[in-house]
């Protein structure tokens, strides 16, 4: 398949896309879980965003003129590497790869130094999860020969909660006891159905699982005051770099990647009455603004990088696969840059979306406005974003500064899963 490149022209949106389809039936909206009132709004918003997204797909992955075809793949998924393009042309592509390759830049990094694997998922997808235990399993398997340690990262567990998973992991604990112990059900809410391979995997081979997310009563106090909310000490065991944390946000890479990724899911959040309570389900006095929205989105990705990052400090050349949400990988200046921020780029990582729709690499809420009726079922094709350009900081004629790539790496799955 031809590769088709084009520019489109939004209000606060310069991207250059490139058309392929998808075979993906990640129905992103089976919302079924059981919650206490304490989170209601947690799943409420969830819930929300996700019917508003209802239908949305793709079909079977077209390659464009420069894919190799002939490349051999995995058994259970089908890998592409993106190549952004910041020329002129402003021309990315895919490029399919093998799962051989793909292992071997996961696990080499810069110098052995190791680092993070940034797999995003679509949280109640049991096509990812499955993929994701596939990769770490195979990972794990091929490092058995040397000393290199690997830990799961999980977005899905908030930090207070270490320790249970710890007990988990080495069978102090059965599965009930860590759920209860996390308060799965009211703090994470997504269904831990899809998750059981990833856990299994971890207590089989007695794998770290590393609680990843910023405790919902510190999201709370940002969400209702702001970061000056949090006490210096406590905002310290998030931030831990609050020079370089202001001029990564200064930025115009990180600025046009607000307002095509962070901006319109406040205004989603608006539009569908969500923003009265905090996520922990607190009543606000008034409307949740958008600097509070946005301060608890920073908090919530640098809280995963930081803690990702402590693992990899105490554990030198070790790999730890970061399981986040694909809102949190894609277009780079999520989780993974921040990570290769706080790290000084002397770590590797690396993003991975998975099994993506039209639905992730465009704003929230705009799809229904760029697809009609006929192009939202999953065999029909759609265009994914594989890259958005920046302007040059301070550049009065516009020029290109660069690109935000939507990731490193795509991986689409060959077979559904049955949970």
């Amino acid at each position: 398949m031809k590769r088709s490149s084009v520019l489109y022209l939004f209000p606060c949106f310069m991207f250059c896309i490139t058309a392929f389809s998808l075979n993906n039936n990640n129905n992103n909206n089976n919302h079924n879980h059981n919650n206490n009132d304490v989170h209601r709004t947690l799943l409420d918003r969830r819930k929300a965003i996700g019917q508003s997204m209802l239908g949305f797909g793709g079909g079977l992955l077209g390659l464009s003129d420069k894919t190799n075809a002939a490349s051999k793949v995995d058994g259970t998924y089908t890998a592409y590497k993106i190549h952004s393009d910041a020329s002129e042309k402003l021309d990315p592509y895919l490029e399919q790869i093998s799962g051989e390759l793909l292992r071997s830049k996961l696990t080499i990094g810069k110098s052995q130094s190791g680092g993070a694997v940034w797999l995003g998922e679509h949280h109640n997808s049991a096509r990812d999860h499955q993929l994701q235990a596939d990769i770490i399993r195979s990972y794990v398997t091929q490092q058995k020969r040397t000393s290199r340690s690997v830990a799961i990262g999980l977005e899905q567990v908030q930090v207070q909660f270490q320790p249970i998973l710890d007990k988990y992991v080495n069978g102090q604990i059965s599965e009930e006891d860590m759920l209860q112990g996390v308060q799965w059900n009211s703090r994470w809410t997504w269904p831990f159905e899809v998750y059981k391979p990833i856990f299994s995997l971890a207590r089989e081979f007695k794998i770290p699982l590393i609680a990843l997310n910023v405790n919902s009563e510190d999201l709370a106090m940002v969400e209702r005051d702001g970061l000056p909310g949090l006490s210096k000490d406590l905002l310290k065991q998030y931030i831990t770099d609050l020079p370089g944390f202001s001029k990564f946000i200064s930025t115009t890479s990180f600025k046009e990647y607000v307002q095509y990724v962070i901006t319109p899911s406040y205004q989603l959040h608006k539009e569908m009455g969500l923003l009265k309570r905090t996520m922990s389900g607190a009543e606000l006095g008034e409307e949740m603004s958008f600097q509070k929205f946005f301060s608890g989105r920073m908090l919530w990705d640098e809280s995963m990088a930081t803690n990702a990052l402590r693992w990899c400090t105490n554990n030198p050349g070790g790999v730890i696969f970061g399981l986040v949400g694909a809102d949190h990988v894609k277009f780079d200046n999520g989780v993974p840059k921040r990570f290769d921020r706080i790290s000084s780029s002397s770590l590797e990582s690396v993003s991975v979306v998975l099994n993506p729709t039209v639905i992730d690499s465009r704003p929230s809420g705009s799809v229904k406005l760029m697809t009609d009726a006929s192009s939202r079922s999953f065999q029909t094709p759609d265009r994914l974003t594989l890259q958005l350009r920046y302007v040059k900081d301070g550049s009065l004629e516009r020029e290109t500064g660069g690109v935000l790539p939507f990731a490193d790496y795509i991986l689409v799955s060959k077979e559904e899963v049955v949970v």
